[in-house]
This record gives structure tokens, sequence and C-alpha cells, in this order.
């Protein structure tokens, strides 16, 4: 197996280069997604929005025959009725999450544009009816009202019309989150940069690269280190089992420890052998 560090491999500054290099880019994919996945949330949320507020009720009309007859009927509009927009909207809105996430750079741009554009626009006929008043000829019209009626009062709810900002907002945050995408998408070059941040770049890279290749060493000496102390601490049992007379031959040295070493039988001392070897004088 050739040794990645050997001659036919590539060193470690080569191979610290290239992580060097590639960080930085997996590291700007890895936000851009997340923008994106951050814009595609709030449009589905404006699209929700959008069309739940379509369903619900914005006015009521209340109307009564030309020819007094009957008794005054009241006629519901809803929000999908008074902008008939809404609800295209919410589908345009989810076919925009699946082409924000297909495309980039200015495709991407002109997709936020449109989208903030598009919440914009969704809020006048709002500001409009919240404002001026809503105008009872058309609130006749949209509420299917028969023609033998007449339009006595409108009666808005402002609650119920006021949701649109909300989806109006959440356009615009998408949009806003889809250019920052957009931009962090796109591949700086040192071209169009000046000497003094090309300097701070390249000292960063110099940095970057030092750390590795130390944090490199540190793993190479902790996992060369257990080996060669273990080696260390055989040796040093083996002369201490000769200094203390025993054999290491006969003895493990790996079940020999220092408190086995300290309480050897030091054999008898030279009084006793004295006593030994000295003629018994009851002999004489």
């Amino acid at each position: 197996m050739t040794d990645p560090t050997g001659p036919d491999g590539p060193s470690g500054s080569e191979t610290t280069g290239a992580a060097t290099a590639d960080t930085p880019t997996a590291d700007a994919q890895r936000r851009v997604r997340r923008t994106k996945m951050i814009a595609a949330l709030l449009l589905a949320l404006a699209a929700v929005v959008f069309w739940a507020v379509g369903q619900l009720d914005w006015c009521r009309v209340e109307a009564e025959p030309f020819d007094g007859l009957t008794r005054q009927r009241a006629f519901d509009v809803k929000g999908s009725a008074w902008s008939p927009w809404l609800t295209p909207l919410a589908l345009v809105l989810l076919a925009a999450i699946a082409a924000a996430l297909s495309v980039r750079g200015w495709g991407l741009r002109l997709i936020a544009v449109l989208v903030a554009a598009a919440g914009v626009a969704a809020a006048f006929p709002v500001i409009s009816l919240l404002t001026d008043g809503a105008d009872p000829d058309y609130a006749g019209d949209v509420a299917d009202m028969p023609d033998r009626y007449q339009v006595l009062l409108v009666d808005v709810k402002e609650w119920a019309v006021a949701t649109v900002f909300a989806g109006t907002l959440l356009c615009v945050a998408a949009g806003i989150f889809l250019l920052r995408a957009a931009r962090g998408g796109a591949a700086p070059t040192s071209k169009y940069m000046t000497p003094a941040a090309r300097r701070e770049d390249a000292e960063r890279e110099i940095f970057r690269e030092y750390e590795q290749r130390r944090s490199a060493q540190t793993r190479a000496h902790a996992q060369a280190e257990p080996a060669d102390t273990g080696a260390a601490t055989s040796e040093r049992t083996l002369w201490e089992a000769l200094d203390s007379g025993l054999d290491p031959t006969d003895l493990d040295a790996t079940d020999l420890g220092p408190a086995d070493l300290d309480h050897t039988d030091p054999g008898p001392t030279d009084s006793e052998r004295d006593g030994r070897d000295r003629p018994d004088s009851s002999d004489g």
C-alpha cells in the first residue's frame, strides 16, 4: 500500500491545501442551502396565508329590494371574491419554491424580486379597503346580489382583511433570503479585490493551513506516544528485576510491578552467612 506521505502520494502540505481550498466552498454551499430552505418555508407560509384569507368573509353587505315588498337581506363577501388573485397568488408562490431551489445567480435574484413584488401588490386592495372604505357598487357586484336589491350598508371586517399583510411580510422576507442566497452562491474572485483584502485573505489561508498542519502533527505524536511509553516501561522493569537478583527469563516482566521488586527476598545477610560457616564450639 502506498504511503500517502511518500513520494508517490500527495504531501501533507498539498493535502492540507486541498482541504483548505474545499472547506470554504463547502461551508458556502451549506449556507446557501440553509438560506434557500428558510426562504422556501416563508413562501409556503405566505401561500397558506393568502389561501386562508381568501376563504374568510371580508365584509357583509346589507341590502333591501327596490319595491320594498320583502325584508332586508345580508350578503357575505369572501376575500377570494373581493381579491380574485389571492388563490392564484398562493399557487404562484408554491411554484416559486420549486424554481428557487433549482436556480441560482441572476435567476434566483429575479425570483426574489418577483416574489416580493407579488406580496406587496396583494396588499394594495387591502390598503384601499381599509383607508377609503368599501365601494357599495363593487360590493354589490362581488356579493352576487340580485338586481332588485340595492346596497344600504357595507360592514368591513378589518381583522380578516389585515391578515393579508402577514402574507405580504412573509413574501418580502422570503425575497430577502433569496437575494442573500444568490449573493452567497456567487464565487468571489480576487480580480476585484483590493490589495489589502487579498493580503488579508492570504494571511487567513496561511494561518488556517498552519493550524491544520500543527493539529495533524499533534495527533500523530499522540498516536505514537503510547507505544514508546510501553516499551520504555517494559525495559525499565527488566533492569529492576536484574538489580533485585531475579531472572527475567523465568518471570514475566509484564506481571512484575514495583511492589514486587521492593518486597523480593534479599537473601541471607552477611552475619547470617558467617554464623552458618563458623564451626560449632561443642564439636571441638
